[in-house]
C-alpha cells in the first residue's frame, strides 16, 4: 500500500517502488533467508518464513542450481505470455569502479548472447510480433535488474525461444568489445536525456538525507568516469559475480498450462551454472544523521520550491506475517487520513502550498521514513513549512477522529472488493510485476480474495487508538530533517539557520485540535424526471446500439466481457478547445472544474460522499468537445450515472479554486520556461501549426488575462445546454443502462447548439526554427516533421502508422545503435481529427548540444533513402507483426471501443465501421503501399525542422 511521496525523498522512493525492490545486501536477516555460500543472496520463499499462505494458483519451484520460478495461469490478454527474469542485483551491488555497470549490462544483453548474434535479437522478436521497448524490455534499479518478454502466443516453440532468450540473459552474454564501445554512446545519451533540474535536486537531497548509506553513491545511471572506462573485462566481472542462478527468479504469467510450461523451465534453465567468481557482499552502511537538521538546495531552473519535514531511521528486515500486515495497514490508514487533511487545507484560499503529500514506510527494509511535504507558493515557504508543522503536530497530539477513520476504512475495503471483482480479467504483465515486487520485498503474494479475507477483519477491528499509535510510531525517533529545495534564493551561509529558525518558531506555537468533519450526504438523491428514448438504432455488426432521446441526448452502448465488472463512460458536450475564445482558457478550465467538485459540494466533500465506492470522474477539455470520463465497477453503475448527471448539470466553478489553479499554473510555467521540454509547448507545437494559438501553450502574459468569468461564459452554456453524447462500454446489463440513461439524462432540458468551424492550419513547409532556452541542462531537442494529411482516410492513416514504424526501426539502427547519438528516437504519425488536411510524420529525439545539424542531416538522409528505395518485405513484416499483436489486444479492450469507436460516432458515423476492417486492413498492408506513402510524404524539401537548444544566460529569449 504505497503512497506518493514528496520532495527528493518522493523522487528517490518512486524510483525504488517503480522498479521493484529486492532483498538488499549486506545485512543478514533471518538465517533461513540466506545461502551458506553468499550471505547476501536470498533463497526460499517469503511464505516459508511466514504465517501467511501464498496464492494457491501459483506453481513454484527451485531448480538444483538454485534458480527459483513462479508460474501462474491467466487468460488476459488471450494467448499472451509475460515472462520475467529478475536478477536480484542492481547498482547497490557495484564497487566504486563499477558504478553504472548494472545498467550498462542491461543494455549489453540485447547486443549479443550465446544464441543471438548482435542485431539478431530485436529483429527476431519483431518478426514474430513483439515490439522493442514494449514487449521486449528491461529495467535496472538500485537492487535488481529485470528483463521481460511479452510473447505473442503460448505456442511451445515461442515459449522455448523466449525462455532461451531469458536464459541467455542469465548466463550467455557475449559482451563483445566493439559492442561495448558502441553502446557506451547510447548510455551517455540516456544519461543526458534524464538530466534535469529535478534529478539534480533529487541527487543532492539523497546525498544529504541518506548519507552514511550506499544508496546516494550508487545512482543506477552511473558516473561518466566509470562509464568511459567500461570494457568487456570489467563488465564481465560484475556479470559473473551477480548473474548467478541462485540470484535469479523467473516469473511466467499467461495463457498457458503450467503442466506444459514447467518442464520447459526445468530443461532450459536447469543448465545455467554460476561462474567461479564469488561476489563480496557490499556494506550498505547506516544513516549518520540524528536530531533536527536543515537542508537547503537552490535550483533556479526547477521553477518551484518544496518544503518538507521528514524523519529517517535505520531499520532491519522483517519476515512477512499477519501481524506485520496489520501494522502496515494501520500505517496506511494513518497516511490516508493525513492526506485527506492536507487536501482540505489545499482548498482554502489562504493556504500557502499546493500538492501536499504524506507517507510513511520503509525503503529496502533498511531505512524507515515518514515524510510530510508540499510545493510552496512563490515567496511562501515559511508559511508553508509552518502549516506542515502544525498539521503534523496536530495529528500527533490530538490524533485522528472516528469519522476520518470510518472514511478510510470504506476506501480501503472498496479497493479490496474491486480487486476481487476484477481479478478474473487482470492483465498478465501486471500480475508478473506484482509477484516480483512481493518476492523482492520478502512479502507473500496472495490472491485478491485472500487479501480481502485477511484485511477485512483487520479493518473491521481497527480503532482510532491503533491508528494513532501507528502514526506516532513513525515519528517516535528524534530524527527531523527540514528541507527547502527549488527556486527560493537564500544566502548559502545562513540558509540552514533560517530554515531551522522558521521550523522552531512554528513548533512553539499553540495548537488546538483539528476541527471535526460533519457527515455529508449526497444532495442529489432525488431522481430527476426521466424520459424513454424515442429511437433505438442497432449496430449489429459490432454488437452495439444507439439510444436517441427527444431532448438531443444520444447514448452509444456496447456490452463487453473484456474486463470483469468494469464500466467506462464518456460524456462529450460542446466544442472544447476548438471553440476556445481566449488562449489559455482550456489550461485553466480543466484544473478549475476538477478541483471544484459540484455547485453544492466541494471537491473534498464530494470525495467524502463517494468514500467506499470505486466511482470516479475526471474532466478534460478535448480538441473538439468537453469531456467527462467516468469509471466504476458494475454494481456501482447507478452511482456513477448519478455523479455524472450532477457534474453535467451543476459543475462547480469556485473562485478560490480558480485562484489556486492559476497560481499553480504560473509556477508550472516558471519551471517550463527554463526547460527544453517547455520550449516544445511554447514554441515548437505552435510553429508546426502555423502559429495557431490553439496549439501548444500560450505565453503567460496571455494566460494571466483570463478570469473565472471567461470560463463561466465559455463552458456553462455548452456544458449545460449543448448537444450531449454519452458512450458506455463494459460489463453492464443492457436494460439497466437504458433505465439509467433514461432516468438521469433522458429528461434533461432540450440540448441545442452548433459546431465550430475549424481554422485552416498552414504547416511550415520547408521552414526551420531554433528556440533557445536559458538552461544549464546539457541537452537539446531535435524535431523534424513532414506534412501528411488528416485522420479521416482511415486506410491511409493506418499505413502512415506502419510507415512511421519502419522509419523508427531504421533510425534505431543508425542514430541509436550505430552512432550512439540519442537514447530513444521517437517516430510517430499525428493526424488531426478536427483540422482538415492537417497531419504530420514526426521524428523527435534528445541530442547533445552542437550535434543538432549532424544528427538532423542523418535523419533526413535516412528518410530520403526510405523514400527513394522503398520498404523491403523483411522490414514490412518486422513492422507489421508487432502492430498486429498489439491490435489483437486492443480490439479486446474497453478503451478501444469507447475512445476509438463509439465516442463522437454521432458526428463521425464512419468510426462504427472501423472495427470491421482494422485487423484485415493492417494485415493487408504491402510494401508498395508504404513506398507510395513515403514517396508522397517523405519529401525533405517540405519538412519542417526545429531545434531546442540550451543557451545559459538568454533568460528565455528565443
Amino acid at each position: 500500500m504505497h503512497m506518493k511521496l514528496p520532495g527528493y525523498i518522493q523522487r528517490f522512493v518512486f524510483v525504488v517502488v517503480l522498479c521493484t525492490v529486492a532483498l538488499l545486501p549486506p545485512f543478514v536477516g533471518p538465517a533461513e533467508a540466506r545461502t551458506a555460500a553468499i550471505e547476501c543472496l536470498s533463497v526460499g520463499w517469503p511464505s516459508s518464513r511466514s504465517d501467511l499462505q501464498p496464492d494457491p494458483s501459483l506453481v513454484r519451484g527451485t531448480l538444483p542450481n538454485g534458480l527459483r520460478y513462479v508460474l501462474k495461469e491467466n487468460k488476459e490478454p488471450r494467448n499472451r505470455v509475460a515472462a520475467y527474469l529478475d536478477i536480484q542485483a542492481g547498482s547497490l551491488h557495484e564497487t566504486d569502479e563499477q558504478r553504472g555497470y548494472a545498467h550498462f549490462l542491461e543494455h549489453m544483453l540485447f547486443n549479443g548472447t550465446t544464441n543471438f548474434k548482435p542485431g539478431e535479437l530485436v529483429e527476431y522478436f519483431q518478426s514474430i510480433g513483439m515490439s522493442f521497448g514494449g514487449d521486449i524490455n528491461a529495467r535496472t534499479s538500485f537492487d535488481d535488474t529485470v528483463y521481460h518478454l511479452i510473447l505473442p502466443d503460448a505456442d511451445r516453440a515461442q515459449l522455448e525461444k523466449g525462455f532461451a532468450v531469458l536464459a541467455d540473459y542469465g548466463r550467455g552474454a557475449l559482451l563483445l568489445e566493439r559492442e561495448v564501445e558502441r553502446e557506451r554512446g547510447v548510455i551517455l545519451s540516456e544519461r543526458r536525456a534524464r538530466d534535469s533540474a529535478e534529478y539534480r535536486t533529487y541527487v543532492a537531497g539523497s546525498e544529504f538525507a541518506l548519507r552514511g548509506t550506499r544508496m546516494p553513491e550508487r545512482m543506477p545511471i552511473g558516473v561518466e568516469e566509470t562509464l568511459q572506462k567500461a570494457d568487456r573485462k570489467l563488465l564481465k566481472q560484475y556479470y559473473d559475480q551477480w548473474y548467478r542462478p541462485e540470484n535469479m527468479i523467473l516469473v511466467v504469467v499467461g495463457d498457458f498450462r503450467s503442466t506444459e510450461v514447467e518442464p520447459l523451465v526445468q530443461r532450459i534453465f536447469g543448465g545455467l551454472a554460476a561462474a567461479a567468481t564469488v561476489p563480496a557482499c557490499p556494506d550498505f552502511g547506516s544513516l549518520q544523521h540524528q536530531g533536527v537538521e536543515a537542508f537547503y538546495h537552490y535550483e533556479e531552473e526547477l521553477g518551484k520550491s518544496e518544503v518538507s519535514i521528514e524523519s529517517l531511521w535505520n531499520t532491519s528486515e522483517k519476515n512477512d506475517s499477519r501481524a506485520l500486515q496489520e501494522e502496515e495497514l494501520r500505517k496506511h490508514a494513518a497516511a490516508l487520513i493525513v492526506r485527506h487533511r492536507l487536501q482540505r487545507l489545499q482548498e482554502r484560499p489562504d493556504t500557502p502550498f499546493s500538492q501536499a503529500f504524506y507517507s510513511a514506510g520503509e525503503m529496502f527494509e533498511r531505512i524507515g521514513y515518514a515524510v510530510l511535504s508540499a510545493e510552496a507558493r512563490t515567496g511562501k515557504w515559511r508559511e508553508a513549512l509552518r502549516l506542515l508543522e502544525h498539521t503534523l503536530r496536530q495529528a500527533l497530539i490530538y490524533g485522528v477522529s472516528e469519522a476520518e477513520l470510518d472514511r478510510v476504512k470504506k476506501e480501503i475495503k472498496a479497493n479490496l472488493e474491486k480487486s476481487v471483482l476484477t481479478a478474473a480479467t487482470r492483465d498478465s504483465k501486471n500480475i508478473a510485476n506484482d509477484i516480483i515486487r512481493h518476492l523482492n520485498q520478502n512479502r507473500v503474494f496472495m490472491s485478491p480474495q485472500q487479501e480481502l479475507e485477511l484485511y477485512g477483519p483487520i479493518l473491521a477491528a481497527m480503532d482510532v487508538e491503533a491508528v494513532n499509535d501507528a502514526l506516532r510510531a513513525s515519528w517516535a525517533n528524534d530524527s527531523r530533517l527540514i528541507a527547502l529545495t527549488g527556486n527560493t534564493r537564500l544566502d548559502d551561509k545562513t540558509a540552514t539557520a533560517e530554515i531551522l529558525a522558521a521550523f522552531r518558531q512554528a513548533a512553539q506555537e499553540h495548537l488546538d485540535a483539528a476541527a471535526g468533519t460533519a457527515e455529508i450526504s449526497f444532495p442529489y438523491l432525488d431522481k430527476p424526471e426521466g424520459a424513454a428514448p424515442k429511437e433505438v438504432i442497432p449496430f449489429k455488426e459490432i454488437a452495439a446500439e444507439r439510444l436517441v432521446f427527444a431532448n438531443g441526448v444520444t447514448v452509444n452502448l456496447k456490452r463487453t466481457e473484456f474486463k470483469k465488472n468494469e464500466v467506462l463512460v464518456e460524456i462529450h458536450s460542446g466544442s472544447g478547445r476548438l471553440g476556445e475564445p481566449k488562449p489559455g482558457l482550456a489550461l485553466l478550465t480543466e484544473g478549475v472544474v476538477n478541483g471544484s467538485g459540484t455547485g453544492t459540494l466541494s471537491r473534498t466533500e464530494l470525495d467524502e460522499v463517494l468514500a467506499g465506492s470505486t466511482v470516479g470522474a475526471k474532466f478534460k477539455v478535448g480538441e473538439s468537445s468537453f469531456i467527462w470520463s467516468g469509471k466504476a465497477i458494475s454494481k456501482e453503475t447507478e452511482l456513477l450515472f448519478q455523479l455524472l448527471h450532477t457534474l453535467t448539470v451543476d459543475p462547480g466553478l469556485r473562485p478560490d479554486i480558480f485562484d489556486r489553479v492559476k497560481r499553480d499554473l504560473r509556477q508550472t510555467y516558471q519551471g517550463m520556461e527554463r526547460d527544453v521540454d517547455g520550449a516544445m509547448q511554447f514554441r515548437i507545437l505552435p510553429f508546426l501549426a502555423g502559429d495557431n494559438p490553439k496549439f501548444g501553450m500560450p505565453p503567460w502574459s496571455v494566460v494571466d488575462k483570463v478570469g473565472i468569468e471567461d470560463i463561466r461564459r465559455w463552458l456553462l452554456p455548452e456544458m449545460v445546454g449543448g448537444p450531449l453524447e454519452i458512450s458506455i462500454v463494459g460489463d453492464v446489463e443492457r436494460d439497466e443502462v437504458v433505465r439509467l440513461t433514461s432516468t438521469y439524462f433522458g429528461g434533461l432540458p432540450p440540448r441545442q447548439g452548433k459546431g465550430v468551424e475549424a481554422d485552416r492550419i498552414d504547416f511550415p513547409v520547408g521552414k526551420m526554427l531554433t528556440a533557445t532556452v536559458d538552461s544549464s541542462i546539457d541537452k537539446s531537442i531535435l524535431l523534424i516533421a513532414w506534412p501528411t494529411d488528416d485522420f479521416w482516410d482511415i486506410h491511409r492513416n493506418r499505413r502512415l502508422h506502419m510507415l512511421a514504424s519502419v522509419l523508427d526501426d531504421r533510425l534505431r539502427k543508425v542514430i541509436r545503435e550505430k552512432l550512439g547519438a540519442t537514447y530513444s528516437p521517437q517516430v510517430f504519425s499525428s493526424a488531426s481529427r478536427v483540422y482538415p488536411h492537417y497531419g504530420m510524420l514526426m521524428v523527435q529525439m534528445v541530442v547533445q548540444p552542437g550535434q543538432e545539424k549532424k544528427v538532423g542531416d542523418e535523419v533526413l538522409r535516412i528518410a530520403d533513402d526510405l523514400r527513394r528505395g522503398g520498404v523491403t518485405e523483411e522490414e514490412l513484416e518486422r513492422a507489421k507483426a508487432p502492430m498486429m499483436t498489439s491490435l489483437k489486444d486492443a480490439v479486446r479492450s474497453n478503451g478501444y471501443w469507447l475512445s476509438s469507436v463509439l465516442t463522437q460516432s454521432t458526428a463521425h458515423p464512419q468510426q462504427l465501421t472501423w472495427p470491421l476492417s482494422i485487423l484485415s486492413d493492417f494485415k493487408a498492408v504491402t510494401s508498395a503501399d508504404l513506398a507510395a506513402l513515403a514517396d508522397k510524404y517523405l519529401v525533405n524539401d517540405k519538412a519542417a525542422t526545429a531545434w531546442v537548444v540550451p543557451v545559459p544566460g538568454t533568460n528565455g529569449r528565443q
